[in-house]
């Protein structure tokens, strides 16, 4: 009986007295190994201690032009901030304006209020967490850049003729059948853009996705497929109308033909 009363309160004294999770942070801005500057994209891991993993959320830093953007899992924000050593502030920051299921509506509207109330970043190994008043609002680890996928799109109808092909380093588009493809880079923010879609569906799925219009049918519109190659496995959607397509898979159809744009 009493040394099941000395484990007791030795539980107790851990968990009452013991460092809490903010000091444990704290103590770890005297590490020198850890990087402390925001330059990147990271992955939004939790919110107000909720796992949104799922969401998909990220947010992305530009030392340079101290300018701020990312993904809420269904539209995108952009905006300022200034961050002097730990102390990190947030510009007036704007979205799209995207139709989204309530459940996103609702993760973006604690984002935004995580990143208004926020005044204090500390960094950890891995990423950050933003904090008021040590009060933990937001946590995110740094995301990685080596995903190994691209994309070809085609759009095709007696009048029309339509190639993109998108890579981490080029875009080309071909307008003409045979005709020579014109190029240029692709910039890390467009490839952004273009993953932060890919990571909305399932791609092993992309096969089912059922076409939401039949015009196609009766040269109503071009006839389109999406192909991905991930991690050297090839995946193409059925067929599709052009300028409408499976709603799973649009945003990603949106971004590809708005980045192969204007290229000379």
């Amino acid at each position: 009986m009493k040394s099941m009363l000395m484990i007791f309160s030795m539980i107790v004294l851990r968990c009452c007295w013991g460092p809490s999770d903010y000091q444990l942070i704290i103590a770890q801005q005297n590490d020198n190994t850890i990087l402390k500057e925001l330059n990147d994209t990271y992955q939004i891991k939790h919110l107000y201690n909720r796992d949104v993993s799922s969401y998909k959320l990220n947010i992305v830093f530009n030392d340079s032009t101290k300018q701020v953007s990312g993904f809420l899992g269904c539209n995108r924000f952009f905006g300022s901030y200034s961050l002097k050593n730990n102390a990190l502030n947030f510009g007036a920051l704007g979205s799209t304006k995207m139709l989204c299921k309530e459940e996103f509506n609702k993760v973006e509207i604690e984002f935004f209020k995580a990143l208004e109330k926020a005044n204090l970043i500390l960094f950890t190994k891995d990423g950050f967490a933003l904090y008021n008043k040590k009060k933990v609002l937001l946590s995110a680890i740094k995301k990685e850049d080596n995903i190994d996928v691209s994309f070809e799109y085609s759009a095709i109808s007696r009048g029309t003729y339509k190639l993109i092909k998108i890579n981490q380093k080029s875009i080309s588009s071909t307008t003409t059948q045979n005709g020579k493809p014109n190029k240029k880079a692709c910039n890390k923010a467009d490839w952004q853009k273009l993953i932060d879609a890919f990571e909305t569906f399932e791609v092993k799925n992309i096969l089912t996705l059922k076409a939401p219009s039949e015009k196609r049918f009766f040269d109503g519109a071009a006839i389109a497929v999406l192909k991905i190659t991930y991690n050297n496995q090839v995946y193409e959607s059925q067929s599709f109308d052009h300028g409408n397509p499976p709603k799973e898979i649009a945003l990603l159809v949106k971004e590809i033909l708005s980045i192969s744009e204007n290229i000379e």
